[in-house]
């Protein structure tokens, strides 16, 4: 990563949102090689090669949505013929014909085998039917995988029970057949676990959600055909609003002057456009980026490398920082965390109070909801700091929050 401050300011001013302005390269490799993911905060969280997976389980509590990795060739179709009896008897005749399955390029609740789902049935997951009784999804389909090796597969989702996928696949003729599970506990916090039926191996790939706003790398989307392309996705919870034909995109700032939205692709592919020898930037283009602790960050997209280097390059600003507003739409309370994720026995809590208020407490929670850190605050009108001693928690996420008069702020803390 190669990184320029733009402008120069104390420590307390970055965390806490004073103008600045940052120029970032986040690198996926030559031919795309890679998958990055990217905190705006804390930068580069993680990268793992694109090549190395073949399908993807969601592992969030109750997610269910199971995705294939089509941009290596993975290929993807439900068996039209029958249900899963047909298991021993599957054949690809008439393949050619079938409907190919793809990965939803606006959410990362919709796989590929998400894909036909029965209307009108809450129950119907695509791949399977869920029961309000037993609280077990049980698999009704059978698919065929085209592996990026040109192998095919037939493929059966058995089940999601207490957690945990199981599944099965083999040859089309039912020959090298696997027994498979991934169990949902084994990445917490994350948002996919990851398998390669070629080596037949489960796979962690993704840091902590918790760490990450935007990821660096190849998807399939439709214009209007399935298409590979190379772009940015944000995280499930993260908004952004896009800015279009800005006269000045460094001074511009309006970000409630626009809409956020939740599609994962708003920043997508599109900012930049092939001229045959490199790639054109659109120049009056600003995206603004609502993470999920609620600060707000201002991305400018400036150049990109192609496949010869898989570089982005972009600008990014923190314009706000989480808080409590009042009547007018103004922040009347902020607070940051500094470092984060902690990883020295010490974080450091800012907050900044508009108003004097009557009391403020600081505290601390961990994933269960347990309350495990609880002091009182500097009540006073302006900015305050308040050194928290980490050294007794372990490594995991925590939420931190400053409560006062009946409202609270409330910040994701990372020990590691």
């Amino acid at each position: 990563m190669k990184k320029i401050i733009l402008t120069s300011v104390c420590v307390l001013s970055l965390v806490i949102s004073k103008a600045q302005a940052i120029i970032d390269t986040v690198s996926i490799g030559a031919s795309y090689a890679n998958q990055t993911w990217y905190s705006l905060q804390n930068d580069e969280q993680g990268s793992a090669p694109k090549n190395n997976w073949d399908i993807a389980f969601d592992v969030s509590g109750y997610g269910t949505s199971i995705h294939i990795n089509s941009v290596i060739g993975t290929q993807l179709w439900k068996y039209p013929t029958a249900d899963t009896s047909a298991w021993l008897t599957l054949d690809t005749t008439g393949i050619t014909t079938w409907t190919k399955l793809y990965n939803s390029d606006t959410s990362w609740a919709i796989g590929a085998f998400d894909k036909g789902i029965v209307t009108g049935n809450s129950y119907d997951l695509g791949w399977g039917i869920y029961s309000n009784i037993t609280h077990i999804v049980t698999g009704d389909s059978l698919y065929v995988i085209k592996l990026s090796n040109g192998a095919y597969k037939k493929l059966w989702i058995e089940n999601l029970s207490s957690g945990v996928y199981s599944f099965k696949y083999a040859d089309i003729s039912g020959t090298n057949l696997q027994n498979a599970s991934l169990t949902k506990s084994i990445y917490t916090g994350k948002n996919f676990g990851y398998y390669s039926i070629q080596t037949n191996s489960a796979l962690d790939r993704e840091p902590l959600s918790a760490n990450w706003d935007l990821v660096f790398t190849q998807y399939t989307t439709f214009i209007p055909n399935a298409y590979t392309v190379s772009g940015i996705l944000h995280n499930a919870g993260v908004e952004v609003a896009q800015a279009n034909n800005i006269g000045n995109v460094i001074t511009y700032n309006d970000w409630n002057a626009h809409t956020f939205i939740t599609p994962i692709n708003e920043i997508g592919y599109d900012w930049k456009n092939f001229n045959g020898s490199g790639y054109d930037i659109t120049d009056s283009l600003i995206y603004f980026v609502k993470t999920n602790a609620g600060d707000i960050w201002k991305v400018i997209p400036t150049g990109f490398g192609g496949g010869s280097t898989g570089n982005y390059m972009f600008s990014k600003e923190k314009l706000s920082s989480v808080g409590i507003k009042n009547e007018t739409g103004n922040s009347n309370a902020l607070l940051s965390i500094y470092p984060n994720p902690s990883s020295g026995g010490e974080a450091i809590i800012i907050y900044d109070f508009e108003n004097s208020v009557s009391s403020a407490l600081l505290n601390v929670y961990d994933l269960s909801g347990k309350n495990i850190y609880s002091e009182k605050l500097n009540n006073n009108i302006g900015l305050h700091t308040y050194n928290l001693n980490t050294s007794a928690f372990n490594s995991g996420m925590y939420f931190v929050t400053v409560e006062f008069e009946g409202n609270r702020i409330q910040q994701k803390l990372i020990i590691q």
